[in-house]
C-alpha cells in the first residue's frame, strides 16, 4: 500500500487557519477550547471559523432536525441511491447519514468529508488514500463521527475501509451489526493471519473491526505504522479511514507519529468544554513532525 502525502505547511494562511488558539480550563493542562477552531454546533449554529466547514457530532443530534429519529415520520417509502429504509436493523439508528440525505446533520457530515475530497479530485482509480480521525481526549466521542463519515465518502462512491483503532473498547462493530471475533487487535498480534474485514449493509463501505478487547490496546498499534500491517490487505479500497479514541490523556499519544506514518492526512477531534489547548498543541506538533498533514480540528459539543 503506498500512499502520497499532501502536507499542509503550518505556517501558511491555510494551516494557521487550522490551529485552534483559545481555551479555559484545567489549568495544568491550558485553557478548554473556546469555538476557535473549525465548529458546527447542532442543529444550526454558525460556523465560528470560516477557514473550513468541517462537522461536529454531539448530543444536540439527538433532538435537533438531524436527528434519524425526527426524518423518519416524514421519510416516505422508496428510498433514493444506498440509503436505508428507517429502522434497518443491519445499521445503528446513530449513524444517521445511512438513512437520511438531506438533513443538516448529513450536510455537516459531508462538509467534514470535504475536507480532504476536495483536496485528490485529481486521483486516478488505482491512487488509495488514509486519514485517521483522532478523539483528543476521552471525552470526545470519535466512533459515531467516523461511522457518518464512512457511510458519505462510500455514498461518494469511493470503496471505503472503515478501521476501528479503539482497540479497548470496540465501537463500530455494534454500529454496523458486524462481528468482532477478529479484527485489527487480532491482525496485530498474528501479523501473517487473515484480515477480518467485513462487509457492511453500506453499498462500498467496508469494516476492519477493533477485535475482541485488549488492554494492550496502545502497545499494539504502536508496534509499526497502521499502513504497514495492512499493506496488501486492503483490495480495491480506495480509502482508509481510522477512527482512533483516546482512553486516556492525549499527551500520551507519543506514537502517533509511528501509528499514522504514511497517512495522507488527519482530522483532531476535540470537546468544546472538555478538552485543553495544551494536549492539542502535543498533538498537533507530533503530526507536524511525523509528516502527517492536520487536515482540520474539529470541535465538538
Amino acid at each position: 500500500m503506498r500512499l502520497r502525502s499532501t502536507a499542509i505547511d503550518p505556517g501558511s494562511s491555510d494551516g494557521r487557519a487550522l490551529w485552534p488558539s483559545d481555551a479555559r480550563g484545567d489549568p495544568s493542562l491550558g485553557a478548554p477550547l473556546a469555538p476557535r477552531a473549525s465548529s458546527l454546533d447542532f442543529p444550526g449554529d454558525a460556523i465560528d471559523a470560516p477557514s473550513q466547514e468541517l462537522a461536529s457530532i454531539g448530543a444536540e443530534a439527538a433532538s435537533g432536525p438531524g436527528n434519524p429519529a425526527a426524518s423518519i415520520a416524514t421519510t416516505p417509502p422508496a428510498r433514493a441511491g444506498s440509503l436505508l429504509h428507517p429502522g434497518d436493523p443491519r445499521v445503528d439508528p446513530t449513524v444517521f447519514a445511512a438513512f437520511e440525505a438531506q438533513s443538516d446533520a448529513v450536510a455537516r457530515i459531508r462538509d467534514l468529508r470535504g475536507a480532504f475530497s476536495s483536496r485528490w479530485h485529481g486521483d486516478t482509480p488505482d491512487d488509495r488514500r488514509a486519514v485517521a480521525l483522532i478523539g483528543l481526549d476521552a471525552t470526545v466521542e470519535v466512533a459515531s463521527v467516523a461511522a457518518n463519515l464512512a457511510v458519505v465518502c462510500a455514498q461518494l462512491g469511493w470503496r471505503t475501509l472503515l478501521v476501528d483503532g479503539d482497540l479497548q473498547a470496540p465501537a463500530q462493530d455494534r454500529l454496523f451489526r458486524t462481528d468482532n471475533r477478529a479484527g485489527l487487535s487480532t491482525l496485530l498480534q498474528e501479523p501473517q493471519g487473515r484480515a477480518a474485514i467485513q462487509p457492511t449493509a453500506i453499498e462500498r463501505l467496508s469494516l476492519l473491526p477493533a477485535g475482541p478487547g485488549s488492554a494492550e490496546g496502545a502497545e499494539l498499534l504502536e508496534r509499526q505504522p497502521l499502513v504497514e500491517a495492512l499493506e496488501g490487505r486492503i483490495g480495491r479500497h480506495r480509502l482508509v479511514l481510522l477512527s482512533l479514541s483516546a482512553r486516556s490523556q492525549s499527551t500520551r499519544f507519543g506514537a502517533v507519529d509511528t501509528i499514522l506514518s504514511g497517512f495522507d492526512g488527519a482530522l483532531v477531534l476535540a470537546s468544546r468544554n472538555g478538552s485543553a489547548l495544551r494536549p492539542l498543541q502535543r498533538l498537533t506538533g507530533l503530526l507536524e513532525e511525523g509528516g502527517v498533514p492536520l487536515l482540520g480540528t474539529v470541535i465538538v459539543p
